[in-house]
C-alpha cells in the first residue's frame, strides 16, 4: 500500500515537473498535484502522529500526575516536620523551664541545708567554748583553792573563801 502511495506520489511529481514551456495554468495544476501530495502524506502520517503525539501526551500527563503527587507528599512531610518542630519547641521550653524550677528548688534546699549546718556549727562551737570557758574557770579556782589550802598563813573563814571565789570566777 506504501509503495503504491509513494509511486503515485512520484509519478504526480514527475508529471508536474514536465520541462514544456510555462503557461498559467500550469500553477493550478501544480498547486492541485503539491495540495493532493499534502493530503496523502498526511492521511499516511496523520494516524501515526496522532499516536505519537497522544503517547507523548499521556507521558507528560503521567510524569506530571507523578511530580504533583510527590509535591503533595513534600507538602505533607514539611507541614508534618514543622508540626514536630513546634512540638519539639513546645517540650523544649518545657523542659528549660522545669530545669530552672528544680535548679530553684534545689539552690534553695541547699541554702536551707547549708545555713541549718552552720548554725549547728555555730552552736557547738558555742557550746565548745562554754565548755572550755567553764573548765578554764574551774581549773581558776581549783589553782586559787589548792594555793590557799596549802598556804598556811591565811586563815580565812567561809563568807570571805566564797568572796574570793566569786571575785577570781569573775
Amino acid at each position: 500500500m506504501r509503495l503504491l502511495l509513494f509511486g503515485f506520489l512520484f509519478a504526480g511529481v514527475c508529471w508536474g515537473s514536465e520541462a514544456h514551456g510555462v503557461a498559467h495554468t500550469d500553477i493550478v495544476l501544480r498547486s492541485v498535484n503539491f495540495l493532493l501530495f499534502v493530503g496523502i502524506v498526511w492521511y499516511a502520517i496523520s494516524t501515526p502522529l496522532k499516536r505519537v503525539l497522544e503517547d507523548r501526551r499521556a507521558k507528560i500527563a503521567n510524569n506530571l500526575s507523578i511530580l504533583q503527587e510527590q509535591l503533595q507528599a513534600i507538602k505533607s512531610e514539611k507541614e508534618n516536620a514543622l508540626k514536630a518542630l513546634e512540638v519539639a519547641k513546645q517540650e523544649a521550653s518545657q523542659i528549660v523551664s522545669n530545669a530552672k524550677q528544680e535548679a530553684f528548688l534545689l539552690a534553695q534546699k541547699y541554702e536551707q541545708q547549708s545555713k541549718s549546718v552552720i548554725e549547728k556549727l555555730l552552736k557547738d562551737q558555742q557550746d565548745k567554748k562554754d565548755k572550755e570557758t567553764l573548765k578554764i574557770q574551774q581549773a581558776v579556782i581549783d589553782e586559787m583553792l589548792d594555793k590557799l589550802f596549802a598556804s598556811d598563813q591565811v586563815n580565812f573563814e567561809t563568807p570571805t573563801y566564797i568572796h574570793l571565789l566569786e571575785k577570781a570566777a569573775g
